[in-house]
């Protein structure tokens, strides 16, 4: 499934590893995980235990991908990055309260 992006609203093609981000799923741990998967009546049996993934580089700035408990691989989005917290230095951090007050 390398040949192109794996978000179906893309057509990037891959072309090398150096662009997007390659996911590497274990079908045969996903199973020991959850015994009824293979009773799962979407569950189509992958004909190999190990399957590579490829989102191209736009793509995998606000998705990733998954393996749901139907053994179906899907993209979803990412969750919102949180907004990094401005680390202060103690001077710093009084040269602020300083210009507050």
């Amino acid at each position: 499934m390398l040949s192109k992006c794996l978000n179906s609203l893309c057509s990037a093609r891959f072309r090398r590893l150096g662009n997007g981000r390659l996911f590497r799923i274990d079908f045969s741990e996903a199973a020991k995980r959850n015994p009824m998967l293979g009773a799962a009546p979407n569950y189509v049996q992958p004909t190999h235990a190990m399957e590579h993934f490829w989102l191209c580089g736009k793509c995998a700035a606000t998705l990733t991908v998954v393996l749901n408990k139907n053994g179906e691989v899907r993209v979803v989005e990412l969750p919102p990055k949180m907004p990094a917290a401005s680390v202060l230095t103690p001077s710093q951090s009084q040269q602020t309260m300083t210009a507050v007050y």
